[in-house]
């Protein structure tokens, strides 16, 4: 029996990745791309590049490719399949499956990226394995906090296409003015606030690695840095990744009190810590949520990376295909 070729496109604020998948998940090609971020006519030309580039690199005919998925950093209005994407310009109610199915001659089906990287580690991840995991949560924590929900086998995206907006979950009982704009948790646990913490304790406590890489980088801290020098031992960088990773814990347990998924899959760029975020994040998550839910849920870290965005959005446009015949 032949295997279905699709194309996923994931579209991030700063990179477009595309690659060609067929229906068993094997990855053909990836291509990796700059986002213009300069207005809505010239990314939705860098996603036909990236489209057309990285059926180039798979080496299959373009008549090969059955339909497109699109991962978007935003909320898609289910009734006008318009895309809000408030981290690139000018991206207010962009017609984008229209555009696209125009430029590209196939059916493109969009979701959003939370979402369709649920998607990718229920079908290829650390949610799958022997028993697919039928309730899963995967939460993305790099620039922002997002989650992508999966119940009962079932992708939730709720009434507006704006489920998942974890980054606004209260973990803390003061009020803050920019919580007004990022959201509590993502304030408090996403990777900008990785290096705020670090520049605040750099200013009780300016010794050591971490504080070497700060003077290196004209008093410049990202959470980057803080994860190197946290693995090298830094204590200052350890303490900062314990108090971020427990903020999250306790985002985490409200999501598990309230969904009881089986697994929690952990990705975006501070991911990349490891135990470092992982460990002090389960123990919160433990002391925060319903006892039951909380012993009995996985917490783990994604395997598939960068790719997620690609696969997940290729996992959702067969699904789409499927729903069709």
């Amino acid at each position: 029996m032949s295997k279905t070729i699709v194309l996923g496109l994931d579209l991030g604020g700063t990179k477009i990745a595309a690659g060609v998948v067929d229906s068993s998940g094997k990855l053909l090609s990836s291509v990796r791309a700059p986002t213009p971020a300069s207005g809505v006519h010239k990314d939705v030309a860098a996603l036909f590049d990236a489209a057309h580039s990285a059926v180039a690199a798979a080496g299959v005919p373009w008549r090969a490719v059955r339909a497109v998925g699109v991962g978007v950093p935003g909320a898609i209005d289910p009734e006008s399949e318009t895309v809000w994407a408030p981290n690139l310009p000018g991206w207010k109610k962009v017609p984008l499956k229209r555009l696209l199915e125009k430029a590209l001659a196939r059916p493109v089906f969009i979701e959003g990226d939370r979402n369709v990287q649920a998607l990718a580690e229920q079908w290829l991840g650390g949610a799958g394995g022997r028993r697919r995991a039928r309730n899963l949560v995967f939460l993305t924590i790099g620039t922002g906090i997002g989650a992508g929900l999966i119940s009962d086998g079932r992708l939730m995206t709720g009434a507006h296409g704006v489920t998942g907006a974890a980054g606004w979950l209260a973990v803390s009982g003061r009020w803050r003015p920019e919580f007004a704009r990022l959201g509590c948790l993502e304030a408090l646990g996403a990777g900008p606030a990785v290096a705020r913490f670090a520049r605040k304790a750099l200013r009780k406590k300016p010794h050591g690695l971490l504080a070497k890489f700060s003077r290196d980088r004209r008093n410049a801290v990202s959470a980057e840095a803080v994860v190197t020098a946290a693995r090298r031992g830094d204590p200052t960088a350890r303490r900062v990744l314990e108090e971020v990773g427990a903020n999250l814990g306790r985002g985490v347990a409200s999501i598990v009190s309230l969904l009881n998924p089986e697994v929690v899959v952990v990705g975006g760029g501070l991911a990349q810590a490891g135990e470092l975020i992982l460990r002090p994040l389960r123990r919160a998550a433990r002391q925060w949520g319903q006892p039951l839910a909380s012993r009995q849920v996985r917490i783990v870290r994604s395997r598939l990376g960068v790719s997620a965005g690609v696969l997940g959005a290729a996992r959702y446009c067969l699904m789409k295909l499927e729903e069709r015949t």
